[in-house]
Formats: C-alpha cells, structure tokens, sequence
C-alpha cells in the first residue's frame, strides 16, 4: 500500500504543474504523504487545498488528522 503512496507522488506534482488550482491533486498529494508519515508536507498541502476547496479541505482534516 505505502509503494502506492510513493508511486502516486511524482504524478499528482505534475497534475498540480498543469492545473495548479485543481483542488483533487493536493488532496491526493497530501493523502499521499500524510499515509508515508510525512506530516509537515501534508498539512502543506492542506493549507494549499483550503484556500481551492473549504469542504475538501474539512474532508482531508477529518481523515488525515488522527
């Protein structure tokens, strides 16, 4: 499962790269890292994801915050 988390990384950054305000891609990207344990990228990606999507923010702060 972690394997998938690493491999969906590069390719989330090149949706974000393309479309930069699409609010999926840094929920997916912040899922990503905060599955790997890296807590400080994924709240980063959270702060990004609330000023796109306040409900998909709230989303990603209910499962991800525990």
């Amino acid at each position: 499962m972690l394997g998938h988390c690493e491999e969906a990384i590069v390719p989330l950054k090149q949706a974000i790269s393309l479309k930069p305000d699409y609010a999926g891609a840094y929920f997916g990207l912040g899922a990503a890292y905060a599955k790997l344990g890296n807590r400080e990228p994924a709240l980063e990606q959270y702060e990004i994801l609330k000023t796109l999507d306040k409900k998909m923010a709230a989303v990603f702060l209910r499962e991800f915050n525990k």
